[in-house]
């Protein structure tokens, strides 16, 4: 099973390219770079036997061999083929359970866990939400984030698991879990939590004002006035306290002077 760096033979491609259309401009080179890349991928290569790089993995049809060349990809720290990566995303539901062994296995490198989850949520309906959940409440702060983003495209069911998992999980993926569920207003335990975060969390008013604001409960309209009344409020988190005010339909009143204020002054000398 031959490893091929698919990203240095198209740089290759493109360098000639670009040598035969002398006198474009850096601007022109980028907008032809998707034609660039479509004939490299439907031209037969020389160094593939004469096969086109865009169909070179169609060849393999075993989910195990597949998944074994993603992570020889990986562990030399080779680009990873765009053929590759779509051919393992196209077999869909046979690729799936290794997919999943992948992420789950702490013992591998963080590049390819969050390659292999990229992979799941790029497969429809085969990113299974629990495994999302588990990442929220991991210590891997970039597999957080990116479960997260799978979870806030598939709607609210997941809220109350989200929920049940908030307390034993760590001060991120708290913050995650709540990112999340901030966007299905209806869940009482979700306003309540972020109204906790708000008055009790100092270092982070603004990330539970903006929450709220995305929220849209009026109820939190009086609550993010208190706060927007306190002395000790910095410029960053008044701003975004004062945004989501207005955002529920609230008067914050006359805006403060913050001259003085480190956040304010550092903003305003850009």
């Amino acid at each position: 099973m031959k490893i091929y760096d698919f990203d240095a033979k198209f740089f290759d491609y493109a360098a000639s390219w670009i040598a035969l259309h002398p006198g474009l401009r850096e601007d022109e080179i980028e907008s032809k770079y998707n034609e660039m890349m479509l004939s490299w991928l439907n031209a037969p290569a020389q160094w593939l036997g004469g096969e086109k790089p865009g169909e070179y993995f169609n060849r393999y049809t075993d989910p195990k061999d597949l998944l074994k060349l993603l992570q020889e990809y990986m562990k030399r720290d080779i680009g990873l083929p765009e053929p590759l990566y779509s051919r393992i995303v196209k077999l869909g539901g046979e690729c799936a359970p290794g997919l999943i062994r992948i992420v789950q296995n702490a013992d591998n490198s963080e590049n390819l866990r969050g390659t292999a989850l990229a992979m799941l949520n790029d497969m429809q309906g085969m990113l299974p939400p629990e495994l999302c959940m588990d990442l929220i409440c991991s210590d891997n702060e970039q597999l957080c984030d990116m479960a997260a983003e799978a979870l806030k495209a598939s709607g609210d069911a997941a809220v109350d698991a989200l929920m049940d998992r908030y307390d034993a999980a760590n001060d991120y993926g708290r913050m995650a879990i709540l990112d999340v569920c901030a966007r299905f207003p209806g869940h009482e335990r979700v306003f309540e939590t972020m109204l906790r975060g708000l008055n009790n969390d100092p270092d982070h008013r603004g990330f539970y004002a903006g929450l709220l604001a995305e929220y849209g409960d009026e109820r939190a309209v009086e609550p993010l006035k208190a706060v927007h009344r306190l002395t000790d409020l910095g410029y960053l988190d008044y701003i975004e306290v004062r945004n989501a005010i207005e955002a529920l339909g609230g008067d914050p009143g006359e805006e403060r002077v913050f001259n003085g204020d480190p956040e304010y002054e550092a903003l305003r000398n850009l």
